[in-house]
């Protein structure tokens, strides 16, 4: 070998190892610099601090550090994931709770996070197994069980729904989230009994809602205890004035227990919240109609109508009106447009059209 090529292959191997040990000394520097859980740790708990003083730019700085300098750090990538949710951008949460479930996956707060964040995605079946899973790893937390029953009431299945507001009831007898919700998922039931005492039950723990008392009232009306839905009423609208429901439902209330006087006046106010609800006017003029002006009733009918050409019940019920101000042919018209909008209607109607035409 001449000395020439030996000098060349010696300067080489000189070349090769200086760059093993940079590349093994920037391995290391690399090494520390994306795992130190120290580091990461402050930097996490500063994020917190400052999400909680509401500085989210700040607060997301501090979460990214806390990533980059532990990759591993779950904790890090959940509160990022909750600062992500918190300004709606649900996906970005959702891929940090991904991250975080990978690197710990038996976390039940975890999986709440986010179940409850597919939840506001509308993709219940994925939010379904998040819950299951949270219950799965904590089995005895209440609030899991009373979420998982509020996906199964968004899911229509309220038998479902109840038995787990029944079990985080188990859990938490002073749970009122879940008295309310089951008293909820006992009205869609149409099992009303039920429904009023779980809404007496939240009343009691909070006095101060008045969509329980306007529940409650909605029950006893379907109890037929006009008396103490009427009180219902009477205290959620007390409670806030601008609580269109409860007048509308104090409206037939009142209608029911023949006091179509003050129907009236409560569709009034609910007509001033909300001038373009179909339905409110159609129902007012039933009581303008009960009360012999059937001229506002056929007004009220014909505005429903206008705002609503499918509101077969209008229809009907302009009829109706129009058979009292001797218009049988306007009659005759509106029950036939009744019919063809709900079918059903064919046999109450159909002797009315029959004794018009003669």
């Amino acid at each position: 070998m001449s000395n020439k090529l030996f000098k060349k292959m010696a300067k080489n191997t000189v070349f090769k190892i200086e760059f093993i040990i940079i590349a093994a000394f920037l391995a290391i520097f690399i090494s520390a610099c994306t795992k130190n859980p120290e580091a990461s740790n402050d930097h996490l708990k500063m994020g917190i601090d400052l999400f909680n003083e509401g500085k989210t730019d700040l607060a997301l700085s501090e979460f990214n550090m806390a990533v980059n300098l532990n990759s591993v750090n779950a904790e890090a990538y959940y509160q990022r994931a909750k600062l992500y949710i918190s300004k709606n951008n649900l996906d970005k949460g959702i891929e940090d709770l991904d991250e975080a479930l990978d690197l710990n996956p038996a976390s039940s707060k975890y999986y709440d996070a986010r179940g409850y964040t597919y939840i506001s995605k509308n993709e219940l079946d994925k939010a379904l197994q998040d819950y299951d899973k949270a219950i799965q790893y904590e089995p005895k937390n209440a609030s899991h069980y009373n979420r998982r029953g509020y996906i199964h009431a968004l899911k229509n299945d309220f038998n479902a729904a109840v038995n787990d507001y029944s079990k985080a009831l188990q859990l938490n007898p002073k749970f009122e989230d879940a008295y309310s919700n089951r008293g909820f998922a006992f009205v869609n039931l149409k099992q009303y009994d039920n429904a009023a005492a779980d809404f007496a039950k939240a009343i009691e723990l909070n006095p101060s809602k008045p969509i329980y008392y306007n529940t409650r009232g909605y029950a006893f009306a379907n109890l037929k205890n006009y008396p103490l839905a009427l009180r219902d009423y009477d205290i959620a609208i007390t409670m806030d004035s601008k609580n269109i429901d409860a007048f509308i439902n104090r409206g037939y209330a009142n209608m029911n227990t023949g006091n179509y006087i003050q129907a009236v006046s409560d569709f009034d106010m609910a007509l001033q919240l909300d001038p373009n609800k179909p339905t409110i006017y159609n129902a007012r003029g039933y009581a303008y109609a009960n009360l012999k002006s059937y001229d506002k009733a056929v007004l009220d009918y014909s505005k429903a109508i206008q705002l609503d050409s499918s509101l077969a019940d209008a229809y009907s019920n302009r009829g109706h009106a129009n058979v009292y101000l001797k218009l049988r042919d306007l009659a005759v018209k509106d029950w036939e447009k009744a019919i063809q909008l709900n079918p059903a209607l064919e046999q109450s109607l159909r002797p009315y059209i029959k004794e018009s035409q003669k």
